[in-house]
């Protein structure tokens, strides 16, 4: 799936990111899966290389694979 990353790599990154979200909300609920993703995204865009991982559509995106019930807050 493509997240809106420049390269393949990163996309794969995001997607494990996500991933993982996906598995916190089942069992802790949808604001912490999207807060655990959304920290993790702000970490990967620190290494070099994947600064967009912060951009506003792969966060989009991401938010809109592990929220599926109810809005959380996307600003967090």
């Amino acid at each position: 799936m493509s997240y809106g990353m420049f390269t393949q790599e990163g996309n794969e990154l995001v997607e494990r990111i996500t991933q993982a979200g996906i598995k916190l909300a089942q069992t802790d609920g949808e604001r912490a899966g999207w807060a655990f993703a959304h920290r993790k995204l702000h970490e990967l865009a620190r290494a070099e290389g994947y600064g967009e991982s912060t951009d506003t559509m792969v966060r989009e995106i991401v938010y809109g694979d592990i929220v599926k019930k109810e809005p959380v807050e996307f600003y967090i």
